[in-house]
């Protein structure tokens, strides 16, 4: 989840260009679909389910002369914040005054209409009805004002809205979003983000207790294990039915936090495992069902999805943003989808961009505000190696003069490399520290491009030497069975696995497992990145290895090179026998 930092207030002087047209000709942001947020947050927040009601509230759309400069300097399009409970305020009665105000406005101005809908805050005409279900906390058994996203009714309420969206506005819609869930309407379970509506109840935690949730486990459990002597035996439970099955108790537990540790056994490993991987999906499952609902009644060309982000690493594994289960999920509808965060961590944009590639899904991005220049440049650069093709920001004037500078940038293709990080996802599931690989991706990056491969996509497919020639284990740790036989398929087909240290690795049941192809190089806790440079000769000559720990980062597509100084001061380097100079925090690129 990232913090949005753009409101209403703000909007004018965070985009603000000035009423006078530009001397200079118009920048076309078309091929980019360059596009920015968020209009109708105040009305929102003032509505009955705002976090500040109060009546008669309507936010005026910018004026005229500010939709025409923006549109004039390259922006394509806005975000109109639809809510529910805002709109419909008594049971079918809808008052559209607000949003036909935006969608005049930016038409008039030539400018795309974005309806970035929030439907998972019911009015509050239905919150406490038995109608609906709201999503309850396992840690205190309360009900916070969110949907459930068990409730098969939740996606009938969806239908519901999105019908009516469809009725009144027709064509008028030039993109639509299908709302998940989360504080923005995104790919998380419920968080306090309490300045835009009321959420009542609200924490981070674990939002599966209501008794739809537990029908969903009980099910997904027994399609698993088909029979409870199976299901207790890999768990070490003694249950008599699957109706027994409940989520894990040291959720009860104040404040738990899970750990491998937690999990002494085996057994219980895997019965938190299970859980998690379910509790990911099931969220997964419903942004599916709410994207189906709006491809009802809008084409695939118009419709997006913000599935989340990922904390810029990954995202800690209650909010239930398992970002390449949205790109597997979403690829067979060919919509865009917007992930959060993308800010150049080098780590968590490539977690989400290989997966998007893999599958083939349409990769826009979308960083939280507070960006500055070089922070900005790394984002763009990092957006491009990713394969984005499609560009977001909150701060378009702030940073207009390099949007029209590198946007071209976003091609739809990664960068091309040959080696992989591993994405240690059965740790990450466990509750365990994942920063170390997270963290040695910075200087990584220095030497090399690199993919990052989730065990979900080395599951599907992705490990092959036809893709790879080198995989990175940065953390020697618990990998699953069925990951550790795609890891030595790939080491048999002649693939490169090199690990960081000597820790054995092992599967979910304790085994130890080697190989002895295995190449070993110095734990990452080494003095000076000991561990880099014996990982230099290891891959040196493979496609994606610039060979140099100068502080340029290269991305190559074909004939294409574009270099990024990540350092304070000017780099001299030597580019296909050409020496070039860059200044600090800027992109060069070939010509």
């Amino acid at each position: 989840m990232k913090t949005k930092l753009v409101v209403w207030v703000a909007l004018a002087a965070c985009l603000t260009l000035g009423a006078a047209a530009p001397e200079k000709p118009p920048f076309d942001g078309r091929p980019w679909n360059i596009s920015t947020g968020n209009l109708s947050v105040y009305f929102s927040q003032c509505s009955p389910v705002g976090a500040y009601p109060r009546p008669n509230v309507i936010e005026p759309p910018p004026s005229m002369d500010q939709f025409r400069a923006w549109h004039n300097e390259g922006l394509v399009a806005m975000e109109d914040y639809v809510t529910w409970g805002a709109i419909e305020r008594s049971p079918g009665v809808w008052d559209w005054r607000q949003h036909d105000a935006m969608e005049k406005a930016m038409h008039a101005a030539g400018m795309k209409y974005v309806a970035y809908c929030w439907v998972h805050f019911p009015p509050t005409w239905l919150r406490y009805t038995p109608d609906c279900t709201l999503n309850r906390c396992v840690e205190h058994g309360e009900a916070t004002n969110y949907l459930s996203v068990f409730d098969p009714r939740t996606i009938q309420w969806f239908d519901h809205f999105y019908k009516a969206l469809h009725d009144h506005f027709g064509d008028r819609i030039d993109n639509v979003y299908a709302c998940i869930m989360g504080p923005y309407g995104e790919g998380n379970y419920p968080q306090l983000v309490p300045d835009w509506t009321d959420m009542g109840h609200c924490h981070e935690g674990y939002w599966c207790d209501d008794p739809y949730a537990h029908a969903a486990l009980q099910q997904a459990m027994k399609a698993k294990y088909q029979t409870i002597a199976a299901l207790n035996q890999a768990w070490g439970t003694h249950l008599d039915s699957f109706d027994e099955i409940l989520p894990p108790q040291e959720l009860n537990i104040e404040k738990f936090k899970p750990t491998p540790a937690a999990f002494a056994s085996p057994q219980d490993k895997r019965r938190w495992l299970d859980f998690i991987t379910w509790y990911h999906q099931a969220i997964i499952d419903f942004a599916e069902q709410s994207l189906k609902t709006v491809l009802k009644y809008y084409p695939a060309e118009k419709v997006r999805m913000k599935p989340g982000g990922n904390a810029r690493g990954v995202n800690p594994i209650s909010w239930g943003t398992y970002c390449p289960g949205y790109a597997k999920m979403a690829a067979p509808y060919h919509v865009e989808l917007q992930p959060a965060d993308s800010g150049g961590a080098v780590f968590g944009d490539k977690w989400m961009g290989t997966a998007y590639q893999f599958y083939g899904t349409i990769l826009g991005t979308e960083p939280a505000a507070g960006m500055d220049r070089r922070t900005f440049l790394r984002r763009i650069f990092s957006d491009a190696s990713c394969g984005a093709s499609q560009f977001f920001t909150y701060e378009f004037d702030q940073h207009l003069d390099d949007i029209h500078k590198y946007v071209h940038l976003y091609t739809g293709h990664p960068g091309e490399t040959q080696v992989a990080v591993f994405c240690p996802t059965t740790l990450y599931r466990l509750g365990g520290d994942v920063s170390p690989t997270v963290l040695a991706c910075w200087p990584l990056r220095d030497f090399c491009d690199f993919d990052v491969l989730d065990e979900l996509l080395i599951q599907d497919g992705a490990l092959t030497t036809a893709r790879y020639k080198a995989l990175l284990v940065l953390q020697p740790t618990i990998i699953d069975q069925p990951i550790l036989d795609k890891l030595a398929a790939f080491a048999k087909a002649g693939g490169k696995i090199i690990v960081a240290g000597s820790e054995p690795m092992q599967n979910v049941e304790g085994t130890v497992w080697t190989l002895p192809s295995l190449e070993h190089i110095s734990p990452l806790k080494t003095p000076h990145r000991q561990w880099l440079t014996e990982l230099m000769p290891k891959i040196a000559g493979i496609t994606g290895v610039d060979g140099k720990l100068d502080g340029i980062w290269t991305l190559r597509r074909g004939k294409q090179i574009v270099l990024l100084n990540s350092t304070t001061k000017p780099v001299r380097t030597i580019v296909d026998g050409q020496t070039i100079e860059i200044p600090h925090d800027e992109i060069w690129e070939n010509k």
